[in-house]
């Protein structure tokens, strides 16, 4: 039986993270946040690799364990806060919001990573850095205009709220960090998203911890 009574996301800035920490905060429960910095050897130090070895953000500590990936910690919450709206309940929703976290997740989130941490595979070699810019951006720009086909003016990624919407915006703020132009269905979806209270709470709570 997890121990709920304290939880600790432990998070890099500008990660994927701020997903996971909107989640908490829509949720309710009392959390704390702990940051690591990013590295091209992955997040942390030695210290935090011996909480989670992946050295990966986010992280959820939960009395004496580790809940690792977005996926899992949105699997968590719907668990233990049931009342939520982490996740879908009904069973048709469930498969799209499993469809949904694995795509971002396996397809789109390593397309930014080329970018964010082109030296891990291309060393400090600047002509390869520029291909690796060149021929990834228009792989991305193709995948965001792919999502923005799939969303409904004014309406959320599952029609109802869910944690996924605060997963797409991670993508949708790090198109804009990049200056990528956004499609508009996408862009007024993050948008949405950015002005929910629980997203400006995770984005102050990030910033305070800069």
């Amino acid at each position: 039986m997890d121990t709920l009574d304290h939880l600790t996301l432990y998070f890099s800035k500008d990660s994927c993270a701020i997903a996971s920490i909107a989640a908490l905060e829509d949720v309710g429960v009392p959390f704390g946040l702990q940051r690591v910095d990013m590295s091209l050897s992955g997040a942390g130090d030695e210290n935090y690799m011996a909480i989670n070895s992946r050295r990966q953000v986010p992280a959820l500590w939960v009395g004496g364990r580790i809940v690792r990936e977005t996926g899992s910690i949105f699997h968590f919450l719907q668990q233990h806060f049931p009342s939520s709206r982490t996740l879908p309940t009904d069973p048709q929703h469930t498969i799209k919001a499993m469809e949904w976290i694995g795509y971002l997740g396996g397809t789109l989130h390593p397309a930014f990573r080329i970018l964010f941490l082109a030296p891990r595979w291309v060393g400090d070699d600047a002509v390869a850095k520029k291909a690796l810019w060149t021929h990834t951006v228009p792989v991305i720009e193709k995948l965001l205009h792919g999502i923005d086909g799939e969303l409904e003016d004014g309406a959320w990624v599952l029609g109802e709220r869910s944690a996924i919407d605060y997963y797409l915006f991670v993508f949708a703020h790090w198109a804009l960090m990049l200056r990528l132009p956004l499609p508009p269905r996408l862009a007024a979806h993050h948008a949405r998203t950015r002005d929910l209270p629980a997203m400006q709470r995770a984005l102050l709570r990030e910033a305070e911890q800069a």
